[in-house]
């Protein structure tokens, strides 16, 4: 049992790490999208794509390094936190960015077999999690944002699901925008299981996993932050 409570301190401090890196990776980011040279490489929609994206995530970071120093270091477990709201101001900017991108790629390369794939995808991913969440907590005395972090994290990812269906007409920053779908899909694992856990007061390995899709969805934000700033840098040179 110690061993296990060993592991998740050592998850969570990981966790508070990668955030952390991410965090300042993504405010690196953000300082250049404000130089005039790098402007040029994006059009007026894509700016606001990018510039709302990177924000969101690094939202994202802050409120879990928040989350980190309040929660676990000075133990102030408050029903709502200041974690929560880096945490819901960042899923807004994400799922914003996403759809924006969806919406334009849709817009210049209209294929119906996609927007028919998408639909389904998403539609069977938002129902599930519906079904998970309203299944589990009926009897529970569930908060608001044990519904909304999972259910908005599903909604990122359908939309998300552009990076991977219009890869080809992305060209250079296809490889970034597929990190942050699949960083997107490991939050949203760990916001059910972390949902699941601090509704039913089950740990274990809800819990462990939870922390693990974490750490994967912020250790794979944190590279793309730096694959994305590399490739703004080579495209400026």
């Amino acid at each position: 049992m110690v061993g296990v409570e060993g592991l998740g301190s050592t998850l969570t401090m990981l966790i508070a790490l990668f955030a952390t890196l991410a965090a300042i990776a993504g405010i690196v980011v953000l300082e250049g999208f404000f130089r005039d040279k790098l402007k040029e490489l994006f059009s007026d929609s894509n700016y606001f794509i990018f510039f709302f994206l990177v924000s969101g995530y690094v939202l994202y970071s802050i409120g879990e390094l928040s989350y980190y120093l309040t929660d676990v270091i000075f133990e102030n477990q408050a029903p709502v936190g200041i974690a929560d709201v880096y945490w819901t101001g960042g899923a807004i900017f994400i799922l914003i960015s996403f759809i924006a991108l969806t919406i334009n790629l849709f817009r210049l390369h209209f294929n119906s077999i996609k927007l028919t794939t998408m639909f389904f995808i998403g539609l069977a991913l938002v129902i599930s999690v519906l079904i998970l969440l309203f299944g589990v907590f009926i009897d529970q005395e569930a908060t608001f944002f044990s519904y909304f972090y999972p259910i908005a994290s599903s909604l990122i990812v359908t939309f998300a699901l552009s990076t991977i269906l219009f890869s080809l007409q992305l060209e250079d920053f296809g490889a970034d925008l597929k990190f942050f779908f699949l960083a997107s899909c490991g939050i949203l694992l760990g916001d059910i299981l972390f949902s699941y856990v601090t509704t039913t007061g089950i740990d274990g390995l809800p819990g462990m996993i939870s922390d693990l899709s974490y750490l994967f969805g912020y250790g794979l934000s944190l590279v793309a932050f730096i694959m994305l700033r590399l490739r703004m840098h080579r495209l400026t040179i």
